[in-house]
């Protein structure tokens, strides 16, 4: 196969990460477009300009964590490429992530962006926390990553899983999800502040700038509702909301905010518009360790790992449990590592020793440096579909030659 440079799309539901396999780090970029009620048009993949976001429209191209909207991830792709990365797809190659256990009708309709839309030269996917490992790998010099062995728990946008890696490979019979992330929480953290303090229903975007300023996990969430109820001022935060005149971005209140507000006494149209938070700050992150608290059947992330960790050979539990990887994210919302780390200890067999690895770097990046790795080792080369194979032989050979 001819030489020629490639870039690396991690491709997650919430977030893009993309850049040359070169460069030192990606770029990021939200995997939506928006539609602002002061501007005639859309913006792909870059909200920074928009001047007013106060109900701003955001559209999806996934589902659940699914690609469901082909022509809306083109249009994005197309702006993240040739607008920010610039780079022409008919002289590069691409590598990008997947959803684990993806649709056949997502996998084929993602080849016909990458190859019929696009162009590019060649193509190689990949599941973003098999990835991960590869990066933990290099970096951890522990038995478990000489032997190619982790358990990675993802806490992304749409979904939490754990996969169990071996010998660099995903194991999809052991993979185990958790149906609440971090657009779950942004969604529960709007309906009970819209119910508690004021209607933010038609605000997406600055909710998830609140849940990401105001949340964190408690260690102990039963105490800590106990003290919000008996002392308001225990986790009472305010929470200065949007006005598009004075206030452009949300943020906690400051003195300024205080004396804004006292004055709105005297003129209403100068007040700030002030939401309130209490123990909804923890409570809501809580449903990552306690999904029966909004009626979710299913365990705790903790639990979710030990089942995972269950699914394979007896010899290599003792192995992943080693070496948990905890990346996506929902993982870098205050205490939440902590609190998992305790937890799975809590739940791990007692002879076993608990290893819980996670820095915002790897929770962020590691999917996109893990990318990065598989191209400069020349792994992609040897695995890659070029578009010559794929016009000669269609979709199918690119799937059986990504499992190999």
């Amino acid at each position: 196969m001819d030489d020629h440079e490639v870039v690396v799309v991690d491709n997650g539901a919430g977030w893009i990460r993309a850049e040359r396999a070169t460069a030192e780090e990606p770029q990021r970029f939200p995997n939506a477009a928006a539609k602002s009620r002061a501007e005639a048009f859309t913006r792909y993949a870059d909200f920074s300009q928009v001047q007013d976001i106060t109900g701003l429209a955001l559209r999806r191209p996934h589902e659940r964590g699914y690609l469901s909207n082909a022509d809306l991830e083109r249009e994005i792709w197309s702006f993240v490429l040739r607008s920010r990365i610039k780079v022409d797809p008919k002289e590069s190659g691409l590598l990008v992530t997947e959803p684990l256990v993806n649709l056949r009708a997502c996998e084929s309709a993602l080849e016909q962006i990458v190859f019929e839309d696009f162009g590019f030269r060649s193509y190689y996917s990949c599941p973003a926390p098999v990835l991960a490992a590869r990066e933990h790998f290099e970096a951890s010099k522990s038995d478990a990553s000489a032997a190619g062995t982790a358990l990675v728990v993802d806490a992304g946008f749409s979904f939490t899983h754990a996969v169990p890696v071996f010998d660099g490979r995903g194991l999809n019979y052991g993979v185990r999800r958790l149906d609440f992330g971090g657009k779950a929480a942004t969604n529960l953290l709007k309906e009970i502040v819209s119910h508690r303090s004021m209607n933010v229903m038609s605000e997406p975007y600055v909710v998830e700038m609140m849940k990401e300023e105001t949340c964190f996990v408690s260690m102990d969430a039963r105490s800590d509702l106990l003290k919000a109820q008996k002392s308001r001022g225990s986790f009472a935060l305010d929470y200065v909301l949007p006005d598009g005149v004075t206030v452009l971005r949300p943020r906690v209140k400051t003195k300024e905010d205080e004396e804004r507000l006292l004055e709105g006494f005297k003129n209403p149209r100068h007040a700030p518009q002030v939401a309130t938070l209490n123990h909804e700050r923890f409570m809501v992150p809580e449903v990552f360790f306690s999904p029966s608290d909004v009626g979710l059947h299913q365990c705790g992330i903790a639990e979710l790992a030990i089942q995972a960790c269950e699914c394979v050979d007896p010899l290599l539990r003792p192995l992943m449990l080693s070496n948990v990887l905890l990346v996506g994210g929902s993982s870098l919302i205050p205490g939440l590592p902590e609190r998992f780390r305790m937890e799975l200890r809590k739940v791990a067999p007692i002879d076993c020793e608990v290893n819980v690895f996670h820095s915002k770097e790897m929770a962020c990046e590691g999917a996109w440096r893990g990318g990065k790795r598989v191209v400069n080792s020349g792994e992609y080369r040897a695995k890659c579909m070029t578009i010559r194979e794929y016009q000669e032989h269609g979709l199918d050979p690119t799937r059986r030659r990504f499992l190999s």
